[in-house]
């Protein structure tokens, strides 16, 4: 793990990869533009196979390149997580892979492996900026309520944020008994609540404080 958090992926690299998500959709745009529109032919220019003067309509490869290499490293990274985690998949469209993975950023953060996401999507968005003439534009807003608090975590997750957020470090046989007496919710099989594990711990300290 990175950091006392348990992140494969650290907090500003985070926010660095939610910068470039957010330029997904205008590069979709720009993409689509790219692949469907007519280059400038003159006059003397190739003609169709049949041997009229109709000109063909090229098709921008690059850019198609580019578009497919945005869609793949972005289903390969949301399927990585939705794998490691048991999350059910979104749709498979590029746009709604971009906004899920910014909506997930702390899940994927938590992710074994996340570590190498920032460079893969890094790459893909800077060979579609290429491949449309896109300048690089910087804006960085993460999403709502995306924290610790909002995910499921792993045992071991569990511990470092516990630790991270209290100076606490639980032994990992108290986890496994707090969950199975329900003092800790379970999200789904294998993944854990924070708050409830902070509420929990804090209760406990406060009993013994009266005691």
């Amino acid at each position: 793990m990175t950091n006392v958090d348990g992140y494969w992926l650290p907090r500003h690299d985070q926010d660095k990869l939610i910068e470039l998500l957010d330029q997904i959709p205008d590069l979709v745009e720009d993409l689509t533009i790219a692949i469907s529109r007519q280059d400038r032919i003159s006059g003397g220019g190739p003609r169709t196979r049949n041997g009229s003067d109709e000109q063909p309509i090229p098709i921008g490869l690059h850019a198609m390149e580019a578009a497919d290499l945005l869609h793949h490293t972005l289903t390969a990274w949301t399927n990585h997580v939705c794998e490691q985690r048991n999350y059910p998949r979104p749709r498979n469209d590029t746009l709604t892979l971009g906004r899920w993975l910014k909506t997930h950023i702390i899940a994927l953060a938590l992710t074994e492996g996340a570590e190498e996401s920032l460079d893969e999507i890094q790459h893909a968005i800077r060979q579609a900026r290429r491949a449309t003439d896109r300048p690089h534009e910087k804006h960085t807003e993460r999403p709502p309520d995306e924290t610790l608090d909002a995910v499921g975590l792993t045992k071991d997750e569990l511990r470092e944020a516990i630790y991270a957020r209290t100076g606490q470090r639980i032994p990992r046989k108290h986890i496994d008994n707090w969950i199975r007496r329900e003092h800790i919710t379970t999200i789904e099989p294998g993944y854990y609540s924070l708050p409830s594990a902070l509420d929990y711990l804090a209760r406990r300290d406060q009993e013994k404080m009266s005691a």
